[in-house]
């Protein structure tokens, strides 16, 4: 249930460069979730967490709370 920056362009950045510095990419992917989340950005939140690389059971847990259709819909591949 993922996606990758290489099929669209990446989302908004709310996070100034020098903070990425050091991250991983997938930790980048999540920071920027939270800091759009933060700024009241719901839906660049969601372009960023889909490009993000998470555990099975953190996607078995959006997939049953949020359903298919609407992780689809924010950019996840299920």
């Amino acid at each position: 249930m993922t996606t990758t920056a290489a099929t669209r362009p990446l989302p908004r950045s709310y996070m100034p460069d020098e903070e990425k510095i050091g991250m991983t990419q997938n930790a980048i992917y999540l920071c920027e979730s939270v800091e759009a989340d933060e700024a009241g950005d719901e839906e660049t939140a969601w372009a960023w967490l889909a490009l993000a690389k998470m555990p099975e059971s953190a996607e078995y847990i959006l997939k049953v709370g949020c359903g298919e259709a609407f992780l689809k819909e924010k950019g996840f591949t299920v």
